[in-house]
């Protein structure tokens, strides 16, 4: 009987223990809000396309999205983050996209400018929710990351690839 006790001791312990974790987790998790809907078209670029990876998620960081654009085009189109960032989440919400909220207003960044099409054919890189500033959570349902680029007369198109939470 006591080795059983010390079984269902450890096991007891055990228990509390990673019930404290999952509440400590659930307690400090940071969830974005929505903002206005979005009405942009996407995926209108002949010959540019974005895929992603299987996201991955992280209770410290959230989701971490690897996305790479491929250009089978002439056309040159420009990635430019003159404001924070050119990549966005969107959740869809009753068949509406809606941008998500960054929990900062002021946000850093460095500036960057890439090129893609004619001679160049790929771009990647990877968008990690808590350093976008999107909070370490996102709800169940139905998300995409958005790439916005330009064309040279400097009108805005954007590429969107979609999973799931």
């Amino acid at each position: 009987m006591k080795r059983h006790r010390r079984w269902l001791i450890l096991l007891l312990c055990a228990g509390f223990c990673i019930g404290g974790v999952r509440l400590i987790l659930w307690a400090t998790a940071d969830w974005p809000a929505l903002e206005e809907p979005v009405s942009y078209p996407v995926n209108q670029v002949e010959g540019f396309e974005l895929t992603i990876g299987e996201p991955s998620w992280s209770p410290f960081t959230g989701y971490t999205i690897q996305w790479s654009v491929s250009a089978e085009s002439e056309e040159i189109y420009v990635f430019v983050s003159d404001v924070p960032c050119f990549e966005y989440l969107e959740r869809c919400v009753d068949g509406q996209w809606y941008r998500l909220a960054r929990s900062q207003e002021n946000l850093p960044y460095n500036p960057l400018e890439f090129s893609l099409g004619g001679q160049t054919s790929t771009f990647q890189g990877s968008m990690v929710q808590k350093y976008g500033h999107y909070g370490t959570r996102l709800e169940r349902g139905n998300y995409r990351l958005v790439l916005e680029m330009r064309a040279e007369d400097g009108t805005p198109c954007y590429l969107a690839a979609g999973f799931d939470v």
